[in-house]
């Protein structure tokens, strides 16, 4: 394995682990286990369980807006980028898992101060991307809400984030999928 490929196998382990258990709920061990290498390999690439945080939210942060650029570049209207957007969340139920900003977000008390910043971009990043796609469908009206776009991006975020928690606890994935379904047709 070269020294990149192992690095990003460690943190698709840690995320994995991350999303399904929380962060504070798996260890080094937990890593070196599932790909078969020692601990001294993971504290090489991340001497520290807080560089490794901070490297996997990094990471997600980037994927997720490479992915709000992919929706953005498709063909569609905003009830299509509001839908899409929405599927982002439902994919990271597969396995049991939430998001991962959305699972650090509840262990904020936990988290090492540093990583405080980045998580609280990773949700303005969202809002700001929500209320552009909402202002536009509202200007094109495709979308007919009260309120500000911000405010609504706020609460299409919030229910989004929280509904991933209930229907994770509750085991139920098409729960998340109707409320993403109702909230979106709420905004038409």
């Amino acid at each position: 394995m070269s020294k990149q490929s192992t690095r990003d196998l460690i943190l698709d382990s840690a995320q994995s682990l991350a999303q399904a258990r929380g962060f504070n709920a798996f260890s080094y061990a937990d890593i070196a286990s599932e790909l078969g290498v020692r601990k001294a390999s993971i504290h090489y690439h991340f001497p520290s369980k807080q560089d490794l945080e901070a490297a996997l939210l990094e990471r997600y942060r980037a994927q997720f807006l490479s992915a709000l650029d992919s929706i953005e570049q498709s063909a569609g209207g905003s009830v299509t980028r509001l839908k899409r957007y929405a599927d982002l969340y439902a994919g990271t139920l597969s396995n049991g898992r939430i998001c991962l900003a959305g699972m650090m977000a509840s262990d904020i008390g936990a988290l090492p101060e540093q990583l405080a910043p980045t998580l609280s971009a990773f949700f303005k990043e969202q809002i700001d991307w929500l209320t552009k796609v909402m202002t536009q469908g509202k200007n094109a009206g495709d979308l007919n809400f009260s309120g500000s776009a911000q405010s609504q991006a706020n609460a299409l975020l919030a229910a989004l984030q929280g509904g991933l928690l209930v229907a994770n606890a509750m085991g139920d994935e098409t729960l998340f999928k109707r409320l993403g379904q109702t909230l979106i047709s709420r905004l038409q």
